[in-house]
């Protein structure tokens, strides 16, 4: 608001794997193993990865930022 921008960082920490694993997502998600999980993202059902994605945990950080620019 008022042209202040306003911007947030969500982070997925994880490993790259060797071999592609899964056929859900795209992109690195059959490469990429979240730290404290032993399935890449592409073998999770999708709102399990949704859960802890780094798009999901920007969205978390971003919410009130949001709920209090559209309260004006």
């Amino acid at each position: 608001a008022n042209g202040v921008e306003r911007v947030v960082e969500g982070k997925c920490s994880g490993k790259i794997v060797r071999q592609p694993r899964g056929s859900n997502g795209f992109g690195y998600d059959p490469l990429f193993l979240p730290v404290g999980h032993t399935q890449t993202f592409a073998e999770l059902p999708p709102d399990s990865k949704n859960e802890i994605s780094h798009r999901a945990k920007a969205l978390d950080l971003i919410r009130p930022v949001l709920r209090e620019y559209f309260k004006k």
